[in-house]
């Protein structure tokens, strides 16, 4: 190669390198500020190998408990542990509790220490525990859902013999309207399936006979409630009581609205069978929070505290689902429960409850159970469906 074209190939290198830097210079100066910080981070993460800062972890929220609980599972205790009645019940069992909605907080308020309630003196013929089926305002599904109301009466039957059930209750509206021929039918085809192979007894309602203007006549001409051996009612068949020896209670029933005469009538019977813890059925005693209702004072002062052994209330009428415990000055404590699901026409269908009653150590196991959902506990909150009342009957 001759000296000049060296010379001119070298001269290319020399301006092509600066063309090079020129091109590259240019770019840098136009970058943006964010260009320039994206790769400047970069380079940070690629050669840093220091541990980046830890974020803060949010604390985690804990798993809900399940809200399923088997039945067995919560009578089984009962069944192998044969505890002594304990002189005073737990601290957790002696407040006043309300529970008046799915969303509510319970309501406390811890009364005055109660003296002892004395044991009652009957003596059942058998120490194994039995139970009480409870249907409360089957209404709607007389109305509207028949099928519902049959689920619950074949599920009743079915566990006759796993729960030693006594008899199924039911504290009254056990249809919607008295003058509709079709609410009754309704009932009457789920019913028929509970007195085909158990007892049934219940109360009526205001929606069974009218709340003002009240009128039984088509709540007896259905006859729903069976009529046993010692069964005795008042004159007008309205109110009734039935000593059920082998399980060692008295059963008794109130109808809606009966004049002051029914108080009259149920306390003489009721001493009649002092020996016997007795268990009330009335409509209407509690409303949603937990508090009285109108007849509910009316049944507290003119008959739980002249009546020392009625032990325990059952009722409906309002919606939702409420407890309430009163200790008297001579001793003897009373317990009542109210729920009413109905009326929740997506959730609240078809729920029944169980009561397991223990002869040796005086509890009520309380289960919530809907056959036709396949579901125990309405509530979240399981120990407002899942719970035991101590030395209560």
């Amino acid at each position: 190669m001759s000296k000049t074209r060296m010379f001119q190939a070298l001269w290319l290198l020399l301006l092509s390198m600066i063309c090079v830097l020129m091109f590259y210079y240019r770019r840098e100066s136009t970058k943006s500020p964010q260009e320039r910080i994206s790769e400047q981070n970069a380079a940070v993460f690629a050669t840093d190998t220091q541990t980046p800062a830890p974020t803060e972890t949010p604390t985690p929220v804990p798993t809900p408990e399940p809200t399923i609980y088997e039945i067995t599972e919560v009578f089984i205790p009962l069944f192998s542990t044969p505890a002594p009645v304990p002189a005073t019940l737990p601290p957790e069992t002696a407040a006043f509790v309300t529970y008046a909605s799915v969303t509510s907080a319970p309501v406390t308020s811890v009364p005055s220490a109660p003296a002892p309630t004395p044991a009652p003196t009957a003596i059942p013929k058998s120490a194994d525990p039995f139970s009480l089926i409870w249907f409360s305002d089957t209404q709607y599904y007389a109305y509207k859902k028949p099928e519902i109301f049959r689920s619950m009466a074949d599920w009743a039957v079915r566990v006759r013999t796993e729960y030693n059930a006594a008899a199924v209750v039911c504290t009254g509206d056990i249809v919607d309207n008295r003058n509709y021929t079709r609410h009754w039918t309704n009932a009457e085809s789920a019913i028929v399936r509970v007195k085909d192979s158990m007892p049934f007894y219940c109360v009526a309602g205001n929606h069974d006979v009218g709340a003002d203007s009240v009128d039984y006549t088509m709540y007896m001409n259905y006859d729903f409630c069976t009529v046993t051996d010692g069964m005795e009612f008042s004159a007008d068949r309205h109110c009734w009581v039935l000593p059920l020896r082998e399980q060692g209670i008295l059963l008794c029933g109130i109808g809606w609205q009966n004049d002051a005469s029914y108080a009259d009538w149920l306390n003489e019977r009721i001493r009649a069978y002092a020996d016997l813890p007795a268990v009330l059925l009335v409509h209407s005693f509690l409303n949603d929070d937990g508090s009285l209702s109108t007849n509910g004072k009316r049944v507290e002062k003119k008959i739980l505290a002249v009546s020392p052994t009625v032990r325990l209330v059952l009722c409906g009428h309002n919606d939702g689902s409420a407890r309430w415990r009163k200790a008297y000055d001579d001793g003897h404590i009373v317990n009542a429960m109210m729920y009413n699901f109905q009326d929740d026409k997506k959730y609240g269908l078809g729920y029944a409850r169980v009561l397991m009653f223990n002869p040796l150590t005086r509890n009520i196991a309380v289960t919530t159970y809907s056959p036709y959902l396949d579901d125990y506990n309405y509530y979240r909150d399981a120990e407002k469906d899942t719970f035991t009342l101590y030395n209560a009957w």
